[in-house]
Formats: structure tokens, C-alpha cells, sequence
């Protein structure tokens, strides 16, 4: 499910661990944490054996994770106290990668099904923005870039106009970056595409920037947009507070994406 919805443009995955991502790409992983450790007895057992100090102790402590321990397969006891941080980083690893190696390998499989996990290995820093660090909101920069422009040739009164009123959409975007407008990015792009994020392989093409200029002399004053498409098109407005105030009462009182 996951290569193919990343095969046809969905949704990213961003709920990968940074440890689940690099033991699908083969890369070495980190040392695992006692707070990745899901058995709360299990992770005071261990805490046991890191804070004692006497041999002793980190015996004692050991043998009271016994039970749990030898189902890890880590059983052996200490020879000296200097060995209590490899046994615990082993039996840590045990827990969270020994335990799921068989589950790993599945997944992997499934991955593999449309050559994803190989991608991965082949390309691991960067798919990893695809995978590891939650959701992020939209940016500002992911706006501006979006979009190409179908301007009118240069010098005529028509590119004048469309000119002005690129610069007025700009600045319109910097302040409802900036939270000061009654509208959000992602209820912009909403509007204009019927998602609130960009696909993580883009759209099927470049999204277009429009202008409602109409040959008859007539003006249309909010914005349109065509969804299918991924079109946006801006109305022409002769001060930036009029294109503002019909930009956001556009993009606010349309019942459904793109339409009034």
C-alpha cells in the first residue's frame, strides 16, 4: 500500500521511525534508548542494571530481569561492572530489533513489490524527507514555486495588469504566511487543487496561474480555479486592499474548492 500510493502521488508516510528507515535501507542504526522500550517492567529492569554500582548490584538486577531476559535471548551474566553498558545496549537491541526482525523482512518484501526498498538503499537521504519526521506544514516557499504564470506578451496593457496583480498575490501570501490574514496556505491550496499538502512526487503537472481578463470589457471580481487541472485564476483589481478583501472572501465562502 505504501509504494503504491507513493507510486501514484498520495499521501507521504511520515510516521517511519529513524531506525525503521535505515534498517530498510541496511544502514547501521543508532544505539536504541531505554524510552524505546514499550514493557514498562522490562525498561525499570534495565534502568536497574544501568544505575547500580557494584557488580553486585547490576547482578541482582539482572537476575530479577531474568524471566524477561532470556526470552531476548541475553541471558549471560557480568564479569565485571564495566560490561553493564554493552549487556544492557544488547538487550535493548534485542527487544527492539530482534524481536521484529521477522516483521521487518515482510514489510521489506511488500516494499519491494514496486522496487521501493531498493530505492531506498539506492537513494536513502534523499527519500528520507518521504518517510521520517511527521507532517509538515505547508510553507510559504511551496507556494511561490508552485505555480508557472501564463502571462501576456511583454509591453502590452494586459501584462501591465497582470504584473501589478502578481506582485499583489506575492504579498498576499507573505502576510497570511505571516498569520495575519483571516485565511490559511493550506485553505489556498485547498481552493485551488482540493489538497491541503503537495503531493510528495508533485502533481501530474506544473500548476498555472490564470488572469480574469475579459475581452468584452466585463471584470469578474473573485477568484476561480479549476481543481482537475490544478489552475488558478487571479481577478484583475486596480488597488491591493480590493484584490485582498475578494481573494480571501473567495477563497473563504466557497462551499466547495474553486467555486462560488
Amino acid at each position: 500500500m505504501i509504494s503504491v500510493a507513493l507510486a501514484h502521488g498520495g499521501i507521504k508516510p511520515l510516521f517511519f521511525s529513524r531506525r525503521l528507515y535505515h534498517s530498510i535501507a541496511s544502514r547501521p542504526t543508532p544505539p536504541v534508548t531505554l524510552e524505546e522500550v514499550d514493557d514498562r517492567e522490562l525498561q525499570e529492569q534495565l534502568q536497574r542494571v544501568i544505575t547500580a554500582e557494584t557488580l553486585a548490584e547490576a547482578r541482582d538486577a539482572i537476575m530479577e530481569a531474568s524471566s524477561s531476559l532470556c526470552l531476548l535471548g541475553c541471558s549471560a551474566g557480568l564479569r565485571s561492572l564495566d560490561e553493564k553498558e554493552y549487556f544492557t545496549q544488547q538487550a535493548l537491541r534485542a527487544y527492539v530489533e530482534g524481536r521484529t526482525q521477522k516483521a521487518l523482512e515482510q514489510f521489506v518484501d511488500g516494499m519491494n513489490a514496486m522496487g521501493l526498498a531498493e530505492k531506498i538503499r539506492s537513494h536513502i537521504e534523499e527519500l528520507e524527507p518521504l518517510f521520517v519526521g511527521g507532517p509538515k506544514a505547508l510553507q510559504l516557499q511551496d507556494l511561490l514555486d508552485l505555480f508557472s504564470v501564463s502571462f501576456a506578451e511583454p509591453g502590452s496593457n494586459r501584462r501591465r495588469a497582470q504584473n501589478q496583480t502578481v506582485m499583489f498575490w506575492n504579498d498576499w501570501l507573505i502576510e497570511v504566511d505571516e498569520g495575519t490574514r483571516p485565511v490559511t496556505l493550506e485553505q489556498i491550496l485547498v481552493f485551488v487543487s482540493g489538497l491541503n499538502s503537495i503531493p510528495p512526487l508533485g502533481f501530474p503537472r506544473r500548476p498555472i496561474i490564470e488572469f480574469l481578463q475579459c475581452d468584452d470589457g466585463s471584470r469578474k471580481l473573485y477568484p476561480e480555479a479549476n481543481t482537475c487541472e490544478v489552475t488558478l485564476r487571479l481577478p484583475i483589481h486596480q488597488t491591493y486592499d480590493s484584490f485582498v478583501h475578494y481573494m480571501e472572501s473567495g477563497v473563504i465562502q466557497a462551499p466547495t474548492f474553486g467555486f462560488l
